[in-house]
Formats: structure tokens, sequence, C-alpha cells
């Protein structure tokens, strides 16, 4: 039986790639605990570019995780959506929707109570 898809948002890969001070080991964590099982939306290597700067960063990240389209039936759910506050967090939830993956690696409590299951790294 094929493992479910975990997603993985971009704060998650963000704390990993910059090895943030408090929450980078915890990400690292998790990321080698879901290994093989990860997927996030095409948004977050855009995401990931803007924050890092770092091309690097995104070329690993098709190492990591399944980037999966961003499409417009998936903006359109994200419209649509009135949880979590942020839009880049509603197209998250509705790309995991479209892909039937309801359990999410994230520090943003926005993802909490809007039908998903969120892991967060350990802090240090």
């Amino acid at each position: 039986m094929p493992r479910r898809l975990v997603y993985v948002d971009v704060n998650v890969l963000y704390y990993f790639f910059t090895a943030h001070p408090q929450f980078g080991e915890g990400s690292r964590e998790l990321l080698k605990r879901h290994q093989g099982s990860l997927a996030t939306s095409a948004l977050s290597a855009w995401l990931l570019y803007v924050l890092t700067r770092r091309e690097e960063a995104v070329d690993a990240l098709r190492n990591i995780a399944v980037l999966l389209p961003l499409d417009a039936e998936i903006l359109a759910e994200a419209l649509h959506l009135e949880r979590p506050r942020e839009f880049e967090d509603r197209i998250h939830l509705a790309t995991m929707k479209s892909y039937g993956i309801d359990a999410i690696l994230s520090n943003d409590s926005d993802f909490d109570d809007v039908g998903v299951v969120r892991v967060a790294p350990r802090p240090r």
C-alpha cells in the first residue's frame, strides 16, 4: 500500500534551508521522518525563493517533496474558503483538499481547526 502524502508548508522548508535557530533542527527531523511522502504546492517553490533568494534551495526542494501544480481550480477553491486567514494558506489548503491530503507539517496555527492534522516542528 503506497504511503499517504503529507503536505509541507513553506515555513518548515524555510526553517530547514536557513538552519533557523529555533525551528531548524525540528524541521529537519520532520522532513526526515516523512521522507518519501512529502508534497507541497508549486507556490511553495516560489515563496521559498522569495524568502531565501537562494535558487539552490528551490532546486533542492524538488528532491524533498512532490511539487503539486497550482491551477485555476485550486485558485477558485482557495477564493471560496473562509479560513485560513491568509490567501497563500488558503491556496495550500485547497491544494491539500484537491489531492486528498489531510496532514500538514507547519508552524502556522491558522491550519488548526480547518479539517487537517497539523504537525509543528519541535522548537529548540
